[in-house]
């Protein structure tokens, strides 16, 4: 072969290569979203949003199971508790995945996990019956598991997926100490990306920061399950006591609160209360402390190019969640656009 021909040959390969890179780049993603709510409405905006991101799939909240009572000889104090209450017809479009959020509070102690499999078993299918007209066999299982708890849940899983092709989320800190919590026995998990930093820290965004996720995530970082990834659409509004006690409000208000004078901007972030008033149904006291929560489509992008630049087997995109005044507030587009 001549040096002529080794330079054609060269610049064809070289074709190829970019035309496969971009291929790649280019590949469609799919795009699930979550709804969170006892009443599963059906707004344009939801519409807009699901049509957008070209959505078959939504994964809705059915209840959480959580315990609520104390545990005697007659009951294990563990009961269902936001159940799934209406559902909007044009829900009956797409593929319907029920999740089951479960408190890791429910694995802590002996409890009958036999007993607790039938029970939720059962209120999945009637809960599918009753919204769908269907029985639904592809679930998801939500719960932030601990090494003392890993036997009691996946013991759980296991005997659930009996009936059930199960999913199960997992937590960053699940990637990162996997030999000490464990993996759950299912084939597929989602990485939650969001509510991964410190609700009480005055500098931080607690529900997405990438330079919270790259404490968590490196290039090298690996995971022995294919994974979907858990991506925030929400904002949200931290409020402390003077006792540094916490409650979390949905949404921000940044205008109304730059122009009310019970409220004093400290910084970018943060709004203190001079004097007591009342703020969407809360009473908040002077010396009380507003955290503003935000996230910008730049922030969720580059989370989640850390995430896919490591060694994680990533496949789809599950938003979190459908409601109308964050899709209204964010640029869905460009986020789908640029992951």
């Amino acid at each position: 072969m001549n040096t002529q021909h080794f330079k054609i040959l060269a610049l064809i390969l070289l074709g190829v290569t970019l035309l496969y890179s971009c291929a790649n780049t280019n590949e469609t993603k799919n795009v699930s979203f979550y709804h969170w709510k006892a009443k599963a409405k059906f707004t344009d905006t939801y519409k807009n949003a699901l049509t957008l991101a070209n959505s078959k799939k939504v994964y809705v909240h059915y209840f959480d199971l959580n315990l609520v009572g104390e545990k005697d000889s007659e009951n294990d104090g563990i009961y269902p508790v936001y159940l799934l209450r209406e559902v909007d017809e044009a829900y009956q479009d797409f593929d319907i995945v029920p999740v089951v959020y479960i408190t890791n509070q429910v694995f802590r102690n002996a409890i009958n996990i036999k007993g607790l499999v039938a029970r939720t078993t059962k209120l999945i299918h009637q809960i599918s019956e009753k919204q769908f007209n269907k029985k639904l066999t592809t679930i998801q299982i939500d719960c932030d598991w601990t090494q003392t708890t890993k036997n009691a849940y996946f013991e759980f899983l296991k005997l659930m997926q009996k009936e059930f092709e199960i999913s199960t989320t997992i937590r960053l800190h699940q990637i990162k100490f996997q030999k000490q919590t464990g993996i759950p026995p299912v084939k597929i998990g989602t990485l939650m990306l969001y509510n991964i930093g410190d609700l009480k820290n005055q500098k931080e965004n607690s529900i997405l920061e990438n330079s919270i996720v790259q404490k968590y995530i490196n290039s090298e970082s690996s995971y022995p399950l294919k994974l979907s990834l858990g991506l925030p659409l929400f904002s949200q509004t931290i409020v402390t006591n003077t006792s540094n006690k916490i409650k979390i409000i949905k949404d921000t208000e940044r205008s109304i609160l730059e122009n009310d004078i019970h409220f004093k901007k400290v910084d970018e972030f943060n709004f203190s209360i001079l004097k007591d008033t009342l703020y969407k149904g809360f009473y908040l006291s002077r010396g009380y402390n507003l955290k503003l929560e935000e996230l910008s489509e730049k922030e969720i992008v580059t989370s989640y190019k850390t995430v896919v630049n490591s060694k994680l087997n990533i496949n789809d995109i599950i938003f979190y969640h459908l409601d109308d005044s964050t899709l209204n507030s964010l640029g869905l587009e460009k986020i789908i656009t640029e992951l």
